[in-house]
Formats: C-alpha cells, structure tokens, sequence
C-alpha cells in the first residue's frame, strides 16, 4: 500500500512538499515544489501540477514499486494532472483521507523546510493555526520587500491584501512579545515600535526599534 499526500499548499509561505509513503517497508520519500512554482506565471498555468508527476516518478523509481501497488492519494487538487498521468500508466490508485504516519511524517518535513526560510520555530509550535494565512502575512509584513519572494505570490489573497496601507507608531510593551522581524524576545515593559495594517480586522505587530530602522517596509 502506497500513499501520498502534501503539506503546505495551503501555506502562504514557501513551495509545498510531496511526500510518499510504503505502509509495508515504511520507507518514506519526499520532495519540494518549489516557490515559483506558486508565483506567477507558472501558477495560473497550474504548472505545480506538472511538478508533481516528475517528483512522483523519482519516488516510484527509488521505491521500486510497481503497478500491482494500490494508491491512496489525498483529494488535494495539486493532484489532479497526477491521477490523470497514473491512469494513463496503468496504475491503480484511490482518493483517501491521508492520517497517520505519512502526515505526521510531511507535517515535519514541512515544518522544518519553513524553519529554514526563517520563519521563527516559536510561530509553529505556539499555535493551533500556524499557517492561516493571515497570521503569515502578519511576519512578511514585518520585512515586505526581503519575504515577500517567499510567498506564494500567485494567490488572489495575496494580491488583495499583500499592498494594505501601513503606519508605525512607538510603544510599550504589556507583555512578553517576539520582534517578527529577527525573532527574538521582547520582554514586558520595553520599547518597541508598531506596526499597523487593516487587512481581514485589525493587525499589529511588535518590532524592535533597531530592527524597525533596518526594514525595508517603510
């Protein structure tokens, strides 16, 4: 039994990572669509999909399966062009809902693929929606003109609320807060400049006042 599933295709930040799954030798194989793919023009042309097939074909190659494996494959639409090409080939495969071992094992490996961006580990692990898409525009909008090559750019959230007016203002903090520009802590009753937008509500954010006169933002 083979899976596959993906991980961070709905994550404003970074490309999306593919990963496959042998539930009998547990063997585990994974790659990543990269950034520009999701950016223009390769996104209206839905060229990820593309993308796909050619880590798809790498993966059965290193796992040497063959067309009697069963496939599950999740609904996501970035498999849409793949269902059709396994079809074409004579494989044999099943829309699933992907739990266990694989997601957990993608999660990861996205997680970590998104670390190495430079998305602060303390974005992830403290919140139950880490990569809603207005909590990471929040971060690239602490350092607009270096993340936004980041970002999945293609999106039609992305071009309505990626050029939101900004106004910055000094203030104390009330509490512990991380600069989302360098990551580091801020600690309670300390001087830090706002950030401030409107996309959804309200937003603001805490930078240091270095880092502030540092940013490319404003």
């Amino acid at each position: 039994m083979i899976e596959i599933d993906d991980a961070g295709s709905g994550s404003l930040i970074g490309g999306t990572v593919i990963g496959i799954y042998h539930r009998i030798t547990q063997e585990y194989y994974f790659d990543l669509i990269p950034i520009d793919y999701f950016q223009y023009p390769s996104f209206s042309e839905k060229k990820y999909q593309d993308y796909v097939i050619c880590i798809i074909e790498k993966a059965f190659q290193q796992l040497q399966l063959s067309k009697k494996d069963t496939i599950k494959i999740c609904q996501s639409y970035i498999f849409d062009r793949l269902r059709e090409s396994l079809s074409h080939k004579g494989y044999h495969w099943v829309n699933a809902r992907i739990t266990g071992d694989l997601q957990d094992k993608i999660e990861a490996s996205f997680n970590q693929y998104v670390i190495d961006l430079g998305l602060p580990k303390n974005f992830i692990i403290h919140s139950r929606y880490a990569f809603g898409f207005h909590r990471l525009l929040k971060w690239v909008m602490a350092d607009l003109n270096n993340r936004a090559s980041l970002c999945k750019t293609g999106w039609k959230s992305w071009q309505k609320w990626s050029s939101v007016s900004t106004k910055k203002y000094p203030a104390i903090t009330t509490e512990n807060e991380y600069c989302l520009k360098c990551g580091e802590l801020i600690p309670k009753n300390c001087p830090v400049n706002i950030i401030e937008y409107t996309t959804n509500r309200l937003w603001t954010l805490a930078i240091h006042p270095n880092c502030l006169s540092t940013s490319s933002l404003l």
